[in-house]
């Protein structure tokens, strides 16, 4: 939010402000810093945080590490859009054959 003074003393407040507030938060991230990390956190290792994250992620080989599973993921994802657009067309292509040559073979 845009902040509006009407003078120089009302500036000049909020900039103390401001750096008492700085102040604050530099010494308590001194405080956070210099306490020690629970034991909890740091008994648990790599592959359990790994196990959790990829509980997350969606299953699909678009975030597989092989980059060929990625490759094709993408390439199947874009076959089934292409389809999917294309089918329209096609439906309103054939019908406009069938109706030129539906008219071409009652008139010979």
């Amino acid at each position: 939010m845009l902040q509006q003074f009407k003078n120089m003393n009302e500036l000049v407040e909020y900039l103390g402000r401001l750096e008492e507030r700085v102040k604050f938060l530099e010494a308590e991230n001194r405080t956070l810093r210099d306490t020690p990390a629970p034991a909890s956190t740091s008994s648990v290792d790599e592959r359990t945080i790994a196990k959790y994250v990829a509980s997350f992620l969606p299953l699909t080989n678009l975030v597989h590490p092989s980059f060929l599973k990625r490759a094709f993921a993408v390439w199947g994802h874009y076959f089934v859009a292409q389809f999917l657009i294309s089918l329209p067309f096609a439906v309103l292509y054939f019908c406009l054959l069938s109706m030129v040559f539906s008219q071409a073979a009652r008139n010979p």
